[in-house]
């Protein structure tokens, strides 16, 4: 299916993502919607600054997708452009799971773009594994600075939703409530979208599809579960009290901010410490 032929230029569309947030299915959203490809800065493996404001820019016909952290200086620029942030947040005890599985299982080799960093973790058992992508380690060629900097770039992306016209969804409601989501954010775009239309990126923008396509390119590493509430799986009690304690000692304002934003999901979890 061809994307919409009148893409959106007038307002540059500035697409901020927490790390393992779903940010490859809602950049094919916003590439299907707008028909515009996206831009990220070049990447340097290991000396990426995701706080530095001149990594973000407006390169024309593209919209910008990166996990860069809303930092003042970034808001400040972002209210220079006129741009219009698209903003993806995902629940704070899904993300270390999927984070953990992103580095032992090497994802993303198979497109060249792999850590190499999942010897260390084949060095210890699972539980310890996901210990220290809360904690944060470092090792001579890797230095993982724990859960708590994500938990801070969910609540500053919060924030900037809070403080400056965004669209802000998760990728809980992506994968729960995504024809709902998407006519919003049609709306915030300002872009017409028929019901067929939106059917079909529905459709062609699912981890089903997504990662099918993938497979049959031998690509398909980035694609592993695609569902919600998967942490109940793997964490146990003393898992979801380290992530307190990071919340507690990194961001402490994030429950309240994500509650009145109300992005309550973010903060679910089945499990107790």
């Amino acid at each position: 299916m061809t994307p919409t032929t009148n893409p959106v230029t007038a307002a540059p569309i500035v697409h901020l993502t927490v790390f393992k947030s779903g940010t490859e299915m809602f950049r094919k959203i916003i590439t299907d919607m707008t028909g515009l490809p996206f831009e990220e800065p070049p990447l340097v493996r290991g000396k990426v600054n995701y706080k530095d404001v001149n990594q973000l820019y407006h390169k024309p016909g593209h919209f910008y997708s990166w996990h860069l952290y809303p930092t003042p200086e970034v808001r400040r620029k972002i209210k220079e452009m006129a741009a219009k942030p698209v903003l993806l947040i995902r629940n704070i005890y899904d993300l270390p799971v999927s984070m953990y599985h992103h580095f032992a299982k090497n994802i993303d080799a198979d497109i060249g773009m792999g850590r190499d960093v999942d010897h260390y973790f084949r060095e210890v058992d699972h539980p310890t594994g996901l210990a220290m992508i809360i904690n944060g380690f470092i090792k001579p060629d890797f230095i993982w600075p724990g859960l708590g900097t994500h938990l801070q770039h969910i609540q500053m992306l919060l924030e900037l939703a809070r403080d400056y016209p965004s669209f802000l969804t998760s990728y809980d409601r992506l994968l729960l409530h995504k024809a709902r989501e998407l006519k919003a954010l049609a709306t915030f775009l300002d872009l017409p979208i028929s019901e067929n239309r939106l059917a079909t990126i529905v459709e062609e923008s699912s981890f089903g599809a997504m990662k099918a396509k993938a497979d049959a390119l031998n690509m398909g590493s980035h694609f592993r579960k695609g569902r919600v509430n998967s942490h109940a799986e793997e964490l146990s009690g003393e898992h979801i009290r380290m992530i307190h304690q990071v919340i507690d000692r990194e961001a402490p304002d994030l429950p309240a901010i994500a509650k009145a934003a109300g992005f309550e999901e973010i903060l679910t979890t089945t499990l107790h410490p």
